[in-house]
């Protein structure tokens, strides 16, 4: 049981997250050349909407299958990593809609969370050798 919720809930569910986290930092970069250039808002709004999409899909893999109770706190850490993402790609769209940096900010701070969260999950994932 638990081996099946790892192989088909946790790792699609981290591997989504992790297309989303990993490209930020290089769109935040991208983008901050100049925030009001047209094309560099256009293609971080892309990159918004490619990652919502992905945090839509990762609910449904999550909804899919109860976490086995024994691996309980791996379950709601995984919910926790993927709510911080998706809180941090409502506060990106938020700053596309008017420029107000603490957007931008909050949710940086919201994907270094779910950063935290996963490597924690990680390590877990090792020491119980799931």
């Amino acid at each position: 049981e638990v081996e099946t919720w790892i192989k088909e809930i946790y790792t699609p569910i981290n591997r989504l997250i992790s297309q989303i986290i990993k490209p930020l930092n290089n769109e935040i970069k991208e983008l901050s050349a100049d925030p009001y250039d047209d094309q560099l808002m256009e293609n971080f709004c892309c990159y918004i909407s490619l990652s919502q999409k992905k945090i839509e899909k990762v609910e449904k893999i999550y909804n899919r299958k109860l976490v086995p109770r024994s691996i309980s706190n791996l379950g709601l850490d995984l919910y926790h990593c993927f709510s911080q993402v998706k809180d941090a790609l409502l506060e990106f769209e938020r700053y596309t809609q008017g420029y107000v940096d603490d957007y931008l900010f909050d949710g940086v701070e919201m994907i270094k969370e779910a950063k935290r969260i996963q490597s924690k999950m990680s390590t877990e994932k090792k020491t119980k050798n799931f």
